[in-house]
């Protein structure tokens, strides 16, 4: 389909239009120089107004984006957001307009008043930074923690130049394991968590899942974990308990999990083995035989079992793409032209397992993980939504440039 064809416009007077002229060439270098902003992660919205003077709602702007999903009770919500309806391929920076979720995490970070914890396994994200910078300058405690192999790419050295610069304190993963949590802590009150980290590509480029959520007792759980990096132990050498492993609320139910201390394989495994009507799946990498084993299982008892796996790790080492599709499970690669990201599994269309966490060894046994077991049928029927369009992606892929 072609470009729309602009609205015809109304003639003026010639007077009229001679003496409009400098005033709307004005207005456009205004509206310019704001889309450039916005479009960069310079500064959300709402941050553009406080700069101004102006309260956001008395303009009548919602400072966070509708979710895909919501569950909400007297203990607090879990809301769902997905960067993939927002993206375009191919990406080109200057046509970048920020997705949802990213509006809403800057809207929460702008709000800030007393403290802001972040881990993320990969960093570039400016706005992320700068929102962060800013928040360190108004007097909130921010912390970091973050992997340094990461400090090999130089957009993301820049990027933790930044956080440094203004002051903020990072804790670094410094072992061969990987420090690839993700999720950001706002005052305590909330937690952002999912497979996305405070990147360009996984905000504008690849498929991503992230979950806001306000029930105390998870952001208790995430609270509890950063203090443990924060305080330099990563890995292996992390101590202690989750304080709330079980989280009930009206109507669902939360189980929550930090590899390596939580061994995050056998409830996958369980929940997968309890599946009765169906199983779906989207892998950025899957190794892990005993989790291939169960699908295995639940595909021969004869329920439909669905995986796409990223496309650039279908054929990797020790992957279990070639043995699912050799045992006749829907098995496809994705056909998202830069990375399908994911790392969910669905089971009976109202159990949903997301998180940082990998269906791999390393990410049972090695690295600095956090996994969400969400039973909730509203939510899960979002996730159901997704899968929906990442699979028919993967059987329909658009051609890509080399």
């Amino acid at each position: 389909m072609g470009p729309m064809p602009e609205p015809r416009r109304k003639s003026q007077p010639e007077h009229r239009r001679r003496s409009r002229g400098p005033l709307l060439w004005g207005l456009l270098l205004v509206a310019l120089v704001v889309a450039y902003l916005l479009s960069s992660g310079a500064i959300s919205v709402s941050g553009l107004l406080a700069r101004a003077g102006i309260d956001p709602g008395s303009v009548g702007l919602a400072t966070t984006p509708a979710p895909a999903a919501a569950a909400e009770s007297a203990e607090g919500s879990i809301e769902v957001f997905f960067t993939t309806p927002e993206l375009v391929y191919p990406d080109v920076p200057r046509d970048r307009i920020p997705p949802a979720p990213e509006r809403a995490l800057l809207a929460d970070i702008e709000t800030a008043t007393r403290s802001i914890e972040l881990a993320s396994f990969e960093y570039n994200l400016t706005s992320v930074a700068e929102a962060l910078a800013r928040a360190a300058s108004r007097g909130v405690a921010v912390r970091l923690a973050l992997d340094r192999e990461s400090l090999d790419s130089p957009v993301m050295a820049r990027w933790a130049g930044i956080v440094e610069d203004a002051g903020i304190p990072v804790s670094w993963e410094e072992s061969d394991a990987f420090m690839h949590s993700k999720f950001v802590i706002v005052d305590d009150r909330l937690v952002w968590t999912g497979s996305w980290n405070a990147t360009i590509n996984d905000t504008y480029r690849n498929n991503n899942n992230l979950l806001r959520i306000t029930v105390p007792a998870l952001v208790e759980n995430y609270a509890a974990e950063f203090e443990r990096m924060g305080a330099g132990e990563f890995g292996a050498s992390k101590g202690g308990q989750t304080p709330y492993p079980l989280v009930r609320m009206a109507g669902v139910t939360v189980e929550s999990y930090f590899s390596p201390r939580d061994r995050v394989r056998s409830r996958v495994v369980d929940w997968v083995d309890r599946a009765r009507a169906s199983v779906e799946v989207l892998a950025f990498s899957f190794t892990d035989d005993e989790i291939g084993d169960a699908l295995i299982a639940r595909h021969e008892a004869g329920l439909p079992v669905r995986v796409v796996f990223e496309a650039r790790n279908a054929d990797g080492s020790g992957s279990e793409y070639g043995r699912l599709r050799r045992r006749g499970l829907a098995v496809l690669e994705d056909g998202n032209c830069y990375t399908m990201h994911h790392k969910v599994i669905i089971i009976d269309r109202r159990v949903v397992i997301t998180g940082s966490y990998n269906f791999t060894r390393r990410a049972e046994e090695v690295n600095d993980e956090n996994t969400m077991v969400i039973d909730d049928p509203a939510i899960a029927q979002a996730y159901l939504a997704e899968f929906e369009r990442v699979y028919a992606q993967a059987q329909s892929p658009p051609r890509c440039a080399d």
